[in-house]
């Protein structure tokens, strides 16, 4: 059987594992980096991240604005029905949206400029953690020997009963479903009243809306229009059947109020349903295991208040790629990687977990009291208490 040795492997390509994998490949570190999929590949995602990822891209030399192009600042809040809106004021742009194929991929050629081994379409069939080393099996009986692993293969993962981590049991459970198109002049197309200030002024700026209130549970709706792109995301927190229909009446209802320049209704109905537990990483007891750290989807590291998750996902990397780099250079790495636990719940808890205020009771204030809609804004956009 052949065998490679490395460093570090990681299991799952997308933005958690490609971070932590170009951070250690900067470092120097042979790394091994390991996905079932053929890349680019497309993603059930809502495709946007926080403004907070600037400093973090820096750090790796990918400049936001290069890697990213255009942040959003254009941000309306609706009610259920999108007859009330609300426009919360930013400081600074809220954020960028992407394409997650793209980015997912342009983070892998980033990792594999600086080093590191790509292995795609190549399914994990075995993983074994021995007394000094962990043992990768791939589905071409290929066999990847390294001396740490980081996992980060995307929640659901049946690797994490392999290795011994529980199954994420916690959280904000959500089902997420999104229909969108490509290739639309989203700029010229008139939207509604708030939402329209970019397009009435042809401005390429991105424009998002949040559609708050869908129910009595947290779920939400996520408009994105940028200048080809438009995309209507459903996050619901009640019975799974009611995702779809749920979604679809969202796309014709933002349609319909110009919200959205294309109805996307007929795309709702054939989408992908993913159940995510937002921020299940703050109920889990430990995202370490025998040679092994646990991030990204897979740890939950997803924003309880936006359903956000490549951000997180990306700083749970950062952190991680930072406690494997001492291991690697420790005659007791098992101690070092104990404190991963520690240092994200002192970094991030604050961001993953939900605002402390019930919103529906904020609702109505959100949508005529301009302090209210801007820290309603801040809540979501920025992982801030309410």
């Amino acid at each position: 059987m052949a065998e490679d040795v490395y460093d570090v492997v990681v299991i799952g390509a997308g933005p958690a594992g490609a971070t932590a994998a170009l951070q250690l490949g900067r470092k120097g570190y042979q790394v091994a980096l390991v996905d079932r999929a053929a890349f680019p590949r497309p993603v059930t995602c809502a495709g946007w991240l926080s403004i907070k990822v600037e400093p973090l891209l820096a750090e790796l030399a990918l400049p936001a604005k290069k890697f990213l192009g255009s942040p959003f600042r254009d941000v309306t809040l609706f009610n259920a029905d999108l007859t009330k809106t609300a426009k919360p004021r930013f400081e600074s742009s809220a954020g960028y949206l992407v394409d997650r194929a793209s980015f997912d991929h342009a983070l892998i050629k980033a990792a594999v400029q600086h080093g590191v081994t790509f292995f795609q379409s190549s399914a994990v069939t075995d993983v074994r953690l021995k007394e000094r080393s962990v043992e990768v099996t791939l589905a071409n009986a290929k066999r990847i020997t390294s001396r740490l692993l980081l996992l980060a293969s995307g929640r659901g993962s049946e690797l994490l009963d392999r290795i011994g981590f529980p199954r994420q049991s916690g959280g904000n459970p959500l089902w997420t479903a999104q229909a969108e198109a490509i290739g639309i002049n989203s700029v010229a197309a008139g939207l509604k009243g708030p939402a329209s200030d970019a397009a009435n002024t042809a401005k390429a700026e991105p424009q998002v809306g949040v559609v708050l209130g869908l129910d009595g549970g947290g779920s939400f709706g996520l408009l994105c229009t940028s200048k080809d792109r438009v995309s209507v995301n459903v996050n619901w927190a009640g019975a799974r059947e009611r995702a779809i229909p749920l979604l679809v009446g969202l796309c014709k209802a933002a349609f319909g109020n110009r919200a959205v320049p294309v109805d996307l209704s007929k795309q709702a109905e054939s989408a992908e349903l993913v159940r995510c537990p937002a921020s299940a990483a703050l109920d889990m007891d430990s995202h370490v295991a025998k040679h092994t750290l646990l991030i990204g989807d897979a740890g939950g590291f997803i924003s309880a208040a936006s359903n956000e998750g490549i951000y997180p996902a990306m700083w749970s990397a950062k952190i991680a790629a930072q406690v494997i780099d001492a291991a690697l250079q420790s005659d007791f790495s098992q101690d070092e990687l104990m404190t991963f636990d520690s240092l994200w719940r002192t970094q991030m808890a604050d961001h993953l977990r939900s605002p402390h205020t019930d919103i529906r009771f904020l609702l109505p204030l959100i949508f005529h009291n301009q302090p209210m809609a801007d820290r309603m804004g801040a809540a979501f956009f920025f992982g801030e208490n309410l």
